[in-house]
């Protein structure tokens, strides 16, 4: 099983929206999918989350135009996580793939080989942190009960892993050990998430989990001291299952939508007192 693991295009309705009033999400989008043009043997193409940063009917829209033939090309299907920026009830009208959880985006994508996609929609409308319901677990806990013959992959937007930063630990998933329950002894052979817009690796219940770069920015987890900073950057993995260990690589690449003069400046850097008050709108 090869995916391509993609996350956090944070896409506009507003084709003149940018974010941080600066990158053009789109051009960001279309940048990274030239970057791979060549790029052959993929079984799905995973986008966790975070597709849309207004939520907004021409968001998602815009997501298919640019991603469905892109997919199509490669001959794999496209499964799209909802993130904390998304709106899952908007989102559900363009779900073409997959079985559905009723009045959920919740679902299983049955892949070429005898994997599958389970996708887990860990959104909370108004928030930034992430989590599961009881109902959930009980639907990921029936549905990994009986294993697929090629395995499975799990994709949630929130990694199941603690954040590196002070801002991504206050928009965490909480749950963590009622998920590795559910989870140990399972058929699933990774973790595929986004929203700390970072490649970032760990584990849950013995199971890798990959957190991909994000495409509208990357987040500086290591230089950006007391702050939290983004740079004009794009990245995407490419997630390999096969004999042994998975394995995964990723790339960053120029940001094709920054308008910017200059492009070594963060996106954004957030002072402590701009991340209290991040936490207090959007954390728990």
């Amino acid at each position: 099983m090869r995916i391509l693991h993609l996350t956090d295009t944070h896409l506009y309705g507003d084709p003149a929206a940018r974010h941080y009033d600066r990158i053009d999400t789109t051009a960001a989008l279309r940048g990274v999918l030239e970057r791979l043009e060549g790029l052959t043997g993929i079984d799905a193409v995973v986008h966790t989350g975070d597709a849309s940063e207004d939520g907004s009917p021409g968001s998602y829209r815009l997501l298919h135009e640019i991603l469905d033939p892109f997919a199509a090309a490669l001959a794999a299907p496209l499964v799209v996580v909802m993130g904390n920026h998304d709106v899952s009830a908007v989102y559900g009208e363009e779900i073409t793939a997959g079985e559905r959880r009723p009045d959920s985006q919740d679902r299983v994508v049955p892949l070429a080989g005898g994997g599958r996609v389970v996708v887990l929609d860990s959104s909370v409308p108004g928030a930034g942190y992430g989590h599961l319901h009881p109902e959930q677990l009980d639907w990921v806990r029936g549905v990994l009960a009986e294993p697929a013959p090629g395995g499975s992959v799990l994709a949630i937007h929130h990694p199941p892993l603690v954040g590196a930063t002070d801002l991504l630990r206050g928009l965490d998933l909480d749950g963590l050990d009622e998920l590795a329950d559910v989870l140990s002894g399972s058929d699933v052979r990774i973790v595929l998430s986004g929203h700390y817009h970072h490649e970032m690796t760990g584990q849950i219940a013995g199971i890798p989990v990959h957190v991909a770069p994000g495409i509208t920015n990357v987040v500086d987890p290591v230089g950006a001291d007391a702050h939290e900073q983004a740079l004009a950057l794009s990245g995407a993995s490419i997630v390999e299952l096969g004999e042994g260990a998975p394995r995964v690589v990723s790339s960053a690449y120029p940001n094709a939508g920054d308008t910017a003069d200059d492009a070594e400046r963060p996106v954004y850097r957030f002072s402590p007192e701009q991340v209290a008050r991040i936490l207090e709108a959007a954390g728990r």
